[in-house]
């Protein structure tokens, strides 16, 4: 599962784009995600926040890919206009009831663009990486997006952001590799979610599983 690992760097992004936006428990965004023709449904929404951290869970439904449920939960220091950190990830699947904490190996096992990327507050750096304003349509309608495009090695990820559609931001993403098999997929916006109850209490975590260490590295 590293794909996982790249959606919550995009998440980051629309973060650090928008860092004055008042942030809301329980409101996020559904998604549709496609990879090798197949669909998995993804939420992505705020579990907590408060002035200095926040915490934004995924939930990504039972498919052909994924046959259970799995949540993830990562947790970002937000302190006055100090870059964005993440410092903690969580994981909860169906067949394990239990909370596990992930570690700092197995939130950066992507290959390919790192949260490092995506960890800024400056503007000019935002901007180097905009294309245009452009129209894209998704099962959530037609919307009017900001187009970023970040390359880095083999991986070629176009994505689109708008403030319509925060908190998450995320309109439509495509990430592209001719190396990675798992770095190919796309995700689009299907509505905004509003009163979501987070299923993963950090403070019930423990130490992650090698069952899970494998599932992770799939």
């Amino acid at each position: 599962m590293r794909i996982i690992k790249f959606i919550i760097l995009i998440y980051v992004f629309s973060l650090s784009h928008s860092y004055s936006f008042e942030f809301k428990k329980g409101e996020g965004s559904e998604f549709t995600f496609s990879t090798e023709g197949k669909n998995v449904n993804l939420n992505i929404y705020i579990a907590n926040v408060d002035s200095q951290e926040m915490a934004v869970e995924f939930h990504f439904g039972s498919s052909e890919i994924i046959s259970m449920n799995m949540w993830q939960q990562f947790i970002f220091g937000l302190k006055d206009k100090s870059p964005i950190a993440l410092k903690a990830g969580y994981i909860k699947t169906g067949e394990n009831n239990n909370v596990e904490k992930m570690t700092n190996e197995m939130i950066r096992v992507n290959k390919g663009v790192q949260i490092e990327d995506f960890l800024f507050t400056d503007k000019k750096v935002i901007d180097k990486d905009f294309i245009a304003d452009e129209k894209i349509e998704t099962p959530a309608g037609v919307i009017i997006a900001k187009h970023y495009k970040k390359v880095t090695m083999d991986q070629t990820v176009d994505f689109w952001i708008a403030d319509m559609v925060k908190p998450i931001g995320l309109v439509k993403l495509v990430s592209k590799s001719e190396k990675t098999k798992t770095n190919n997929y796309e995700i689009e916006l299907k509505s905004l979610l509003k009163n979501v109850d987070a299923t993963i209490n950090p403070k019930d975590s423990k130490p992650i599983s090698e069952s899970t260490k494998k599932l992770l590295n799939k």
